[in-house]
């Protein structure tokens, strides 16, 4: 055992220097012969370490270190960003805001206007004349064709490759009609395609130069990433192309001058990340079909954000705050603290059960299991953030309230969920409220065909929230432990009067576990029949209803 613990140095010494660039390689060997030198375990652990560590972040030579100082320049601001929006989730939500609308208006305003085209055709002009050997944009100052080329072209990248992706399949997707009920079936594959395809690229981007990309296996790995991601852009025209027309027809509004007139303003942000994947392509086969030199030095080149030393550092810090987000994540609060949560709110939870007739020990048990197994402190922030930029009034059009649609609160009801329960309060449905009430609610979930107006007629109640109401409000209301409380109550009164209504002997008010999963899956799924079974959440509840200590936090429903 002694022996092999010896030799573990040395083997860690020896993998480093077959990673090492052909300029090291010396030094490698000599390190590797002074290693042979040293008998003492711990000296060979000590001077192996050492070695390792010069090994994997070697010193950056002369004119390199401003380009390492940079790149942590950026890396720290970063992460002080990301921390300040993290500790301060409220003040970070409005700026999360701020910041969203400011660039879709940004983004808006060159759309319609044309400037998407002015860009492209300076782009494709760009990659042509690179493609044919030629020297574009020639009578351009040579330090500003510079800048241009390096600086212009990653700006061009993170735009039409980072954030209009990000915005469209995290805000605008879900916002704006865009998804059609008979198209879900291949697009919900295709948008979970998207968002691994967007992930592995960048991540290929910032950390691919720490690896061998150079490497043949590397380079058809790339190309296919390439040809897959230009593919699935052509999916997502085509699926935009269609729905905007079917959009047209439905609307009355079928002139195909205005949807020409549409899809021209429109190209531009399909047809600049296609030029940008074909771009790269082309380099595959070219300078990074050779043995590529920038993989030693410490100057990003090409497909690569980051050198090859930088990138090294970029892989590290990632794994490590992925770790740190999991561990964060995964964390949940004590037994202890929940029943301490639950207590607080006791007289709360009493009072709107007594108000809308449901059991109180429901209720806790609801809340008892939400915050014990299904949330952490880590999600409460993040929450908290979402909910700031969702109830700011920075996004007047609503699109953010859309999207960050999120469960809040004691309970954890997500707005819309709310909405369509002070909605089935009244008496209607959500597509059935009259004008003007009904322009407010065509977003909110659907309710399905358990809810015709026989069984809606018979489940009038108050409701905590007033109708109509828009999203922004319910999200602000949602948010004080009360109305959220009572919300709570309303959604499992509907569920008992509405089975009630189907059926009088398909009433579930002694079930809390069909009770509680009900509540976890939606109205739309609650369709009244005589042999209702429980999902993992409601058995969970369920058996927490039972505990001895609920009985004694709370009095039993009369």
């Amino acid at each position: 055992m002694n022996g092999y613990f010896t030799q573990i140095p040395e083997r860690l010494l020896k993998a480093a220097v077959r990673h090492m660039t052909a300029e090291r390689s010396e030094w490698g060997a000599a390190m590797l012969a002074e290693l042979e030198n040293l008998r003492h375990p711990a000296a060979r652990w000590q001077f192996a370490l050492s070695c390792l560590r010069v090994a994997l972040f070697p010193p950056p030579q002369l004119g390199r270190q401003n380009v390492m100082l940079k790149g942590l320049l950026v890396t720290l601001t970063a992460a002080v960003l990301i921390g300040f929006l993290l500790l301060r989730p409220e003040t970070g939500g409005v700026w999360l805001a701020y910041a969203i609308t400011a660039y879709s208006i940004s983004l808006f305003l060159s759309t319609v206007f044309f400037g998407q085209w002015l860009l492209l055709a300076a782009v494709t002009w760009g990659v042509v004349s690179k493609a044919r050997g030629r020297q574009s944009f020639a009578k351009v100052p040579p330090a500003l064709r510079h800048w241009g080329r390096r600086w212009g072209r990653l700006g061009i990248d993170v735009i039409f490759g980072l954030f209009n992706p990000v915005l469209y399949l995290t805000i605008l997707n879900v916002a704006l009609p865009l998804r059609r009920p008979e198209m879900e079936w291949w697009f919900a594959p295709l948008h979970a395609l998207a968002c691994v395809l967007l992930v592995a690229i960048w991540g290929w981007r910032v950390g691919g130069a720490a690896f061998k990309p150079a490497s043949r296996a590397a380079r058809i790995g790339l190309r296919v990433l390439l040809l897959v991601s230009l593919a699935c852009l052509l999916a997502f025209a085509v699926k935009d192309s269609q729905v905007l027309v079917r959009s047209g027809a439905v609307l009355g509004d079928g002139n195909p001058w205005t949807l020409l007139l549409t899809a021209l303003i429109l190209c531009p942000l399909y047809l600049m990340p296609a030029v940008l994947l074909c771009d790269y392509l082309r380099a595959t086969t070219g300078q990074m079909t050779e043995p590529a030199t920038d993989q030693a030095t410490d100057q990003p080149h090409g497909f690569f954000l980051l050198a090859h030393r930088a990138s090294r550092l970029a892989v590290a810090g990632v794994i490590g705050i992925s770790l740190v987000t999991f561990a964060l994540a995964t964390q949940r609060r004590s037994d202890a603290n929940v029943r301490k949560l639950v207590s607080k709110h006791a007289a709360a939870i009493q009072s709107a059960a007594a108000r809308y007739d449901v059991d109180p020990r429901l209720m806790a048990a609801i809340v008892y299991v939400t915050h014990r197994e299904q949330l952490s402190p880590f999600r409460d922030n993040i929450e908290r953030l979402l909910t700031s930029a969702w109830a700011s009034r920075v996004d007047s059009s609503n699109v953010l309230n859309h999207a960050l649609d999120i469960s809040l609160g004691v309970a954890q009801i997500k707005p819309r969920t709310a909405l369509t329960a002070s909605v089935l309060a009244t008496g209607y449905t959500p597509d059935t409220l009259p004008e003007p009430a009904y322009a407010d609610y065509r977003h909110v979930e659907p309710v399905g065909a358990g809810w015709p107006p026989p069984i809606t007629a018979q489940t009038v109640l108050p409701s905590p929230l007033p109708v109509p109401t828009d999203q922004r409000t319910a999200a602000q209301m949602l948010i004080n432990a009360e109305t959220n409380l009572e919300t709570c109550a309303l959604i499992l009164a509907l569920y008992q009067k509405q089975w009630e209504a189907a059926n009088g002997e398909w009433s579930i008010r002694a079930r809390p576990d069909i009770l509680a999963t009900l509540y976890q899956i939606g109205f739309a799924r609650s369709k009244p029949h005589g042999a209702p079974n429980s999902n993992a959440f409601g058995t969970r509840v369920r058996e927490v209803y039972e505990q001895p200590w609920l009985g004694e936090l709370l009095a039993s429903p009369k």
